[in-house]
């Protein structure tokens, strides 16, 4: 889910609330529904065309913005304690359904329990990484432009989007006026059994964001563990013993001219196990499904306010290198999106994307190629508009 959008729903649901008694449930969310263009280039595979050239025209849920919807609580306990809660769970306006449903997951995006205070706040349960560019305890995703949407061309570049981490603990300090400080860990991924601690997946991150006037900064450190076992299909198991901790480091910065708020942002990922909201690898199964990747990631954009809405724009290069053989693949990607404002909670929007990977991304095939699915990815174009609703 996408910050910006996060807030307002947010907000929204604040204002329909005051009034209420000191413990309150309130119901919130948002809809984002557009029509969009992609084309995909031909991917071609080893023994040949793999995937052949695709253009498509379809209505997508959450191209830009969120379709979420949530029930968020909050009682005073007295001397400036309380407790809440949030549950929020994405849905395709596209189609009704609900993310998650696969897993049986009614709360797919965010389920947490927290207490604190003006300076400090603990949460316990499923929430977004520090630098997933979503969820509440998330601190940099609001220096990239374009919201971590519009397909890749919202920090497609980097590894952490949309991660998320199951059984965790938070713990979130503000010191000082405009500075938050982060900690998170994660006692194990969803479906873990293994009473031994390092037989199970972790997330780990630490992280903290510092805003003062229109200067910000953000930094954030994370690192990933796999389960020892891991099922791929009803007949095969991977064992993961000895494969090295994945590390992300993130930062980003931006300064906001009233005119013009340019944002940059940096990350490098080390023994990277797990490419933005799935498992990395080449294959399905077998022994390279197993492979780590070495990445850096940077991002040079803005926002600037025009007429009643706002222009966002960036530019994104990808650097990996994957495999024992140390497989090279590039990418860049160019992001231009307008958000125009008809009332406090409603937008229209545009946006258009462009991708061209090389080497072990580009559309041809060649040694050092990655998985045909991730390399569709960062080929082609897609431009559209759609309309966004906070309730």
């Amino acid at each position: 889910m996408k910050t910006t959008f996060k807030i307002a729903a947010a907000a929204a649901a604040v204002a329909m609330a005051m009034g209420a008694n000191a413990a309150s449930v309130i119901l919130y969310g948002s809809i984002s529904t557009g029509l969009v263009y992609k084309h995909t280039p031909t991917i071609q595979g080893e023994t040949g065309v793999e995937e052949k050239r695709s253009n498509s025209f379809s209505m997508e849920s959450a191209w830009y913005g969120d379709s979420i919807w949530g029930l968020k609580g909050e009682e005073e306990l007295g001397n400036g304690w309380k407790v809440g809660f949030v549950l929020e769970n994405e849905y395709g306006s596209d189609t009704g359904r609900m993310a998650g449903a696969d897993d049986n997951k009614l709360f797919d995006s965010q389920a947490y329990l927290s207490i604190g205070n003006d300076t400090f706040k603990l949460a316990a349960g499923r929430v977004g990484g520090l630098a997933s560019a979503g969820g509440d305890f998330d601190l940099v995703g609001g220096f990239d432009p374009l919201e971590a949407a519009f397909g890749v061309g919202g920090m497609g570049a980097f590894s952490s989007r949309d991660k998320m981490a199951d059984n965790t603990l938070v713990a979130e300090v503000t010191p000082l006026d405009g500075l938050k400080i982060s900690a998170m860990a994660s006692l194990g991924d969803d479906g873990d059994d293994n009473a031994k601690w390092h037989r199970r997946g972790h997330y780990y991150g630490l992280g903290a964001l510092y805003e003062n006037g229109p200067f910000a900064i953000g930094a954030v450190v994370e690192a990933r563990t796999l389960s020892n076992v891991q099922q791929i299909n009803d007949e095969t198991e991977i064992d993961y013993t000895g494969k090295k901790t994945g590390y992300t480091y993130t930062l980003g910065t931006s300064w906001d001219f009233d005119v013009i708020k340019p944002m940059i942002m940096y990350q490098h990922t080390q023994n990277g196990n797990q490419w933005q909201d799935g498992k990395f690898g080449y294959e399905e199964e077998g022994n390279e499904y197993q492979a780590t990747f070495k990445a850096d990631s940077f991002l040079l954009g803005f926002t600037a306010p025009l007429g009643e809405g706002t222009l966002m724009a960036s530019a994104q290069y990808l650097k990996m290198k994957a495999g024992e053989a140390k497989q090279k693949g590039n990418a860049m990607i160019f992001g231009v999106a307008y958000n125009y404002e008809l009332s406090k909670r409603t937008s229209l929007y545009c946006g258009a994307t462009y991708a061209k990977g090389s080497k072990g991304l580009s559309k041809k095939y060649n040694e050092n190629s990655y998985r045909s699915e991730m390399r569709a990815d960062y080929n082609g174009y897609q431009f559209g508009v759609g309309l966004n609703h906070t309730f």
